[in-house]
């Protein structure tokens, strides 16, 4: 594997970026996506059992049924400021 000096690296982040912006998506695997719902699914979870103790099963299968990562987002947001469970 070979290293690139720091202003080669700048240039291929700078590059890769505009690549991206162009295609209107970020460069994400399957497999990455899939990770990250997992990861902020677990964290809203583990964020309202921090805040209420123990939750409702039918909540937490709510929470996993949500494929959209953007509105896992925004739910892991209103997590953190929510004041209760309804």
């Amino acid at each position: 594997m070979m290293a690139l000096s720091g202003d080669l690296q700048l240039s291929f982040e700078e590059k890769l970026t505009n690549y991206q912006e162009n295609l209107k998506m970020p460069l994400l695997t399957n497999i990455e996506q899939r990770t990250i719902e997992k990861t902020l699914k677990q964290n809203i979870i583990k964020l309202l059992q921090v805040q209420f103790g123990d939750i409702p099963e039918n909540l937490v299968a709510s929470v996993n049924k949500i494929d959209d990562t953007s509105f896992l987002e925004e739910v892991f947001v209103s997590t953190i400021r929510v004041n209760s469970l309804e």
